[in-house]
């Protein structure tokens, strides 16, 4: 903080200089009335002078004053900065919960939607299982419909030439033994390579949805572990505000005290100095 200027009186016995650290009260007030119990007989000049100290250390205290009320107001700008920084920190931790929230929900969507995709493949399989079993049932049938109608018309055959359709019937024996032995084939062979097939789509999928639900899991761990982490960052700059704040308030403290020890300071050598004047000035009226 800069000095304010200083003035001086000059009497005919010497100089006397004030300089101002911090304002007192009622200056001129205290001039004048030591001025009084200096004599009742002072000379003209020497009651103008004395005013005048009267009006300069008045304007020294409104100086002051003015000084003392500017510096207050940078102080209590300089807190209100402090507090819209912390009011911005806040409102961005607040953004980036809303935008982890925003991202959770989003994977919990996904994950619903990758649960119904699988649900509607394993339906789809088993409508294929279902369909591949009518299937197999329509064309067992449809066999057995024929050799019925092969042995009617064997037997009706038989009935009307049966030397010339024994042939027949042997052939239709033959026919009927590799139909059956087709069928065998195909119930002993391929319905167990269906089944294998099956059986191994079974595991593929099981497979899949393990691979869901383990990437699943990984993915919520580390969400969990960049949640844990951005707390972290947001207790440490708290704790980081916190410390600069305290480490200002001690400051202004420290330059209050400061101030407080100049100011009564001052005020002692004002009264020393006024102490001084007027015994000089009583000195010089008593001559």
């Amino acid at each position: 903080m800069s000095a304010p200027p200083s003035h001086s009186v000059s009497g005919p016995s010497g100089g006397l200089g004030v300089g101002g650290g911090m304002p007192m009260p009622s200056s001129s007030s205290s001039v004048s009335a030591l001025a009084q119990q200096g004599g009742g007989t002072l000379a003209s000049p020497h009651h103008d002078r004395i005013a005048k100290l009267s009006q300069r250390l008045s304007g020294l205290q409104v100086g002051l004053e003015v000084e003392k009320s500017s510096r207050f107001e940078a102080l209590h700008g300089r807190l209100r900065a402090i507090d819209e920084r912390l009011s911005t920190t806040q409102d961005s931790s607040s953004k980036r919960f809303s935008t982890l929230k925003e991202q959770l929900t989003a994977f919990q969507r996904e994950l619903e939607e990758e649960r119904g995709a699988r649900e509607k493949l394993g339906e789809d399989r088993q409508r294929d299982v279902a369909v591949l079993d009518q299937r197999l049932s329509h064309t067992l049938e449809s066999e057995q419909q024929a050799r019925r109608d092969a042995e009617s018309r064997l037997l009706r055959a038989f009935e009307e030439k049966t030397k010339v359709l024994k042939d027949e019937v042997l052939k239709e024996g033959r026919l009927r033994v590799e139909n059956e032995s087709a069928l065998r084939r195909y119930i002993e062979a391929d319905i167990p390579k269906l089944y294998e097939m099956l059986k191994e789509e079974c595991t593929s999928r099981e497979a899949m949805e393990s691979r869901i639900v383990k990437k699943a899991t990984e993915e919520i761990n580390r969400l969990t572990e960049l949640v844990q982490q951005e707390k972290k960052a947001r207790e440490e700059t708290e704790e980081a505000l916190l410390r600069m704040l305290e480490d200002i308030v001690q400051k202004m403290k420290s330059e209050i005290s400061q101030e407080r020890s100049d100011r009564e300071a001052t005020e002692e050598t004002l009264l020393r100095l006024l102490e001084d004047t007027c015994s000089k000035l009583n000195a010089v009226a008593q001559l």
